[in-house]
């Protein structure tokens, strides 16, 4: 019965995804404009400043961004410099490949599910692991990034395969290079020096579980500012000058310490669907859905004996601690959320059940 009410469960989680994407049908199917997008960041707050009319949003910086870069071969520090260039170069790639923005956070998405599930199998059965993909195919969070050409959804796909094949590699020490070339995909997508704390713990892992993987480990770490300046690779071209490129990261790190930080206010937005924005008003989160507190919740149980709970326990306190509370900072970790809070139900059913025949033992013994 518990099977086949996984199967029910999983098989309206799919119907659900693909509702979403039929009703959003001209997201995928539209042609991209580069004229428009380019007269859209022409008329920007990036470019004419307090001058500008309406301004530009995220998705659209990042789709021009995308285009200049693919298509144009521009240099990746004239146009949204604040974050690095690989989501973006994607980007160019989905209007190359499919004449739309859009149409790759499918691939993207689909690619997630299965790195998902492939994870909850290293610690749940064949069917349970099908229960963390039903609660990212029902949250508002992750359908809606697959709308939208920011760069949150690859940035998730590439954290989360860093955490997969780091944990295959205590098995297969190879895996290690796999596992930071997509932390080093994750960090030239999205700028975040909290790598540098996650390579702390993945490093204790090693010197505690498995010092044999220490030199490979250590060695491994080398893909990380390989790929980034690889990604950069058009900053050179226009800028031959490593000095050049060090002031420029010194100026893109200056604009990230005048990002505000809000402690807690994720909290806030998790467990009541509001938050306070830049500007310190009271706004309400339109991705929000009762998921996401169960999920956290339960996911935060310390009942987990696997590394998913340290990185989970790692990063989640970091979106506390050190940013301004936005769901989109939640995403990278919020599939490791799913697979514990699935994890930490089922080892909450057994301790109920065990509890239960207890009783029942010393009921009937008297």
């Amino acid at each position: 019965m518990k099977r086949i009410t996984i199967f029910i469960v999983f098989s309206l989680s799919v119907i659900n995804l693909f509702r979403f994407w039929f009703f959003n049908i001209e997201r995928f199917s539209r042609r991209f404009n580069p004229e428009y997008f380019s007269k859209l960041y022409s008329q920007s707050q990036y470019v004419l400043g307090p001058k500008s009319v309406g301004g530009i949003g995220d998705d659209g910086l990042y789709a021009f961004a995308g285009y200049y870069y693919f298509f144009q071969g521009g240099d990746v520090s004239a146009v949204n410099f604040e974050h690095p260039p690989l989501g973006k170069y994607l980007i160019g790639l989905s209007i190359f490949l499919f004449n739309n923005e859009n149409m790759i956070n499918i691939i993207y998405f689909l690619l997630l599910l299965v790195l998902v599930y492939k994870t909850a199998r290293l610690y749940l059965g064949k069917y349970q692991s099908l229960l963390p993909l039903t609660i990212l195919m029902t949250d508002p969070l992750l359908l809606d990034h697959t709308i939208r050409s920011q760069l949150d959804l690859p940035f998730s796909l590439f954290f989360l395969a860093g955490v997969y094949f780091y944990i295959l590699h205590f098995t297969n020490r190879k895996m290690i290079y796999l596992s930071q070339l997509f932390w080093s995909f994750a960090f030239a997508t999205r700028f975040f020096p909290f790598l540098a704390v996650l390579e702390a713990f993945m490093l204790i892992l090693v010197l505690y579980k498995n010092k044999r993987n220490l030199f490979s480990f250590i060695s491994s770490l080398g893909l990380i500012p390989l790929v980034y300046l690889l990604s950069h690779l058009s900053f050179f071209i226009y800028h031959p000058s490593l000095i050049e490129f060090l002031r420029h990261k010194k100026w893109m790190l200056a604009w990230f310490t005048g990002t505000p930080i809000r402690t807690g206010n994720i909290l806030r937005n998790i467990y009541t669907g509001w938050l306070f924005d830049s500007q310190g008003y009271l706004v309400k989160n339109k991705e929000w859905s009762p998921i996401q507190p169960v999920t956290v919740f339960l996911s935060i149980l310390p009942l987990a004996k696997n590394p998913l709970y340290g990185f989970a326990a790692l990063y989640f306190l970091y979106t506390v601690m050190a940013t301004g509370g936005q769901a989109k900072f939640l995403m990278p970790v919020y599939p490791i959320m799913a697979i514990l809070a699935v994890n930490n139900c089922q080892a909450v059913y057994c301790i109920i059940c065990q509890w239960m025949r207890l009783k029942l033992q010393t009921s009937k013994a008297r």
